[in-house]
């Protein structure tokens, strides 16, 4: 991206654009899809596929039973991709599924939640790993639990991050069960929809009671993702901070910006590797509690987001020069303003080209491909 990407404040056009479909559910037995997740594989021969999972059901609402995670895979940059494929299920639903690539030993890797002891999102973190592009997998791994740190179900977050160092670095939340009924009061939430989250599951009455504390955190590897730790443990008071993204700062920082009920995204960095974190504090970016994706390009972070304090519409991309502290228009990937785009994931494809999924809230998972205009530098 070394031109670097222009402002706007030119006469041409920010981005140009190009859609697709990944899933539709007129042509799919499949009616509820979200929280994608995009991952580009790197050949050894030169060639990029792309790679997509998400959490699914054949009903047409979050949190069902049946909710599982689907895998599919591209050859053509997203312009057709093969059948989805359940690769992941269990008798309570699946969340939040995270593809990387690890290039240096040609592995997939999928992270993902499964719901033991509440229906609400999150419960064990676990882990499958393909050697042969998603044909088949590893049994799964779990790598954090539902019973660790007081009870509370855990949640991936977005994307892997492998820093400078090789660090690898999984943004992962604590969400207490049906908490959910708490933060997401005066906003839409598509749990609601889901007959058995009125279930309301009780533990034994002699259990212990899990913690009512909404907290960020992180997973760390050092070993490629053969062993991994917990660090950090980001609060706040009056919101919760869930579905966290990970980046790596101009001076080594770690930044984390969270999906918040404030109307504004949170951010909090580290200086120490995750293991301390400065008070999460509002952010320029609007969220209006949903969820939205990030990327590091030559420095400079694009992020996909809801451009509102209070509806999952517009779509749009934005950059930041100054980790994340400032953010500059690039372009309005869907703009009506009745819609309901959300949980984006997106990827570099090329330096002056990114890849983003999301969903259609009723229609499926749409594939934008952006095309962003370049200044010289001078």
């Amino acid at each position: 991206m070394g031109a670097g990407y222009s402002s706007g404040k030119g006469d041409g056009p920010l981005a140009e654009m190009k859609f697709g479909w990944a899933l539709r559910y007129a042509d799919s037995a499949i009616k509820y899809a979200s929280s994608s997740s995009l991952a580009v594989i790197r050949r050894g021969d030169g060639s990029k596929w792309l790679a997509l999972a998400y959490q699914a059901s054949d009903t047409a609402y979050e949190g069902s039973h049946g909710q599982h995670i689907r895998f599919a895979l591209s050859k053509d940059g997203g312009e057709t991709f093969a059948p989805s494929r359940a690769v992941m299920w269990g008798a309570a639903p699946l969340w939040s599924p995270s593809l990387h690539h690890d290039a240096a030993t040609n592995r997939l890797f999928l992270f993902y939640s499964e719901s033991r002891k509440s229906l609400s999102p999150g419960g064990d973190i676990k882990v499958i790993v393909s050697s042969d592009y998603g044909e088949t997998w590893t049994p799964p791994q779990l790598i954090y639990a539902h019973e660790a740190e007081d009870e509370v179900p855990k949640v991936v977050g977005h994307r892997l991050l492998v820093a400078k160092d090789g660090t690898w670095y999984l943004p992962v939340h604590r969400e207490p069960a049906e908490s959910w009924h708490t933060f997401s009061a005066s906003t839409f939430h598509p749990l609601s929809e889901a007959p058995e989250q009125q279930l309301q599951l009780q533990p034994p009455a002699d259990a212990a009671p899990q913690s009512m504390t909404t907290a960020a955190g992180l997973l760390v590897s050092k070993d490629s993702g053969a062993t991994w730790k917990v660090v950090g443990d980001i609060e706040d008071a009056k919101t919760w901070l869930v579905n966290p993204v990970l980046e790596q700062g101009s001076k080594g920082q770690l930044i984390m910006m969270f999906r918040t009920t404030a109307g504004k995204a949170y951010l909090s960095s580290s200086g120490d590797k995750g293991v301390s974190w400065s008070r999460p504090a509002a952010n320029a970016l609007p969220n209006p509690n949903s969820q939205f994706s990030t990327v590091t390009i030559d420095g400079q972070v694009l992020c996909v987001f809801n451009n509102s304090t209070t509806a999952r519409a517009p779509l749009a991309l934005a950059l930041s020069v100054n980790d994340c502290k400032g953010w500059e228009p690039l372009a309005v990937i869907e703009e009506d303003p009745k819609g309901n785009f959300s949980c984006p994931s997106i990827v570099e494809w090329t330096d002056d080209t990114v890849k983003i999924v999301y969903t259609v809230w009723g229609q499926g998972i749409k594939l934008a491909t952006v095309k962003l205009a370049t200044v010289e530098s001078t």
